[in-house]
């Protein structure tokens, strides 16, 4: 089962974690793209990979499941995606 975290440093030492960067297009779009922490990506990189944020949230849990990644950091520093806005898993 993947962890949900909000920060960081909320992973364990060691521990492989994907991150779901969330960001706003021009146009208002909030939009996200799953990456492994680390990894550096330009702009238009994320702007191609990215989806509506909802699906893009569901994407990445099932992604973390499938390659037994114990936790998924969203990176939202301005709060576009918070919690109570995220769609639940189907188990």
């Amino acid at each position: 089962m993947t962890r949900i975290i909000e920060h960081r440093q909320d992973a364990a030492p060691g521990e492989e974690v994907f991150e779901l960067r969330v960001f706003k297009l021009q146009d208002g779009a909030v939009r996200a793209c799953v990456v492994p922490v680390d990894l550096a990506l330009g702009h238009a990189m994320m702007d191609e990979m990215s989806e509506p944020v909802a699906q893009a949230f569901l994407d990445a849990l099932a992604l973390c499941e499938k390659e037994g990644i114990a936790a998924l950091w969203v990176h939202d520093s301005l709060g576009l995606f918070p919690p109570a806005n995220r769609p639940a898993q189907d188990k």
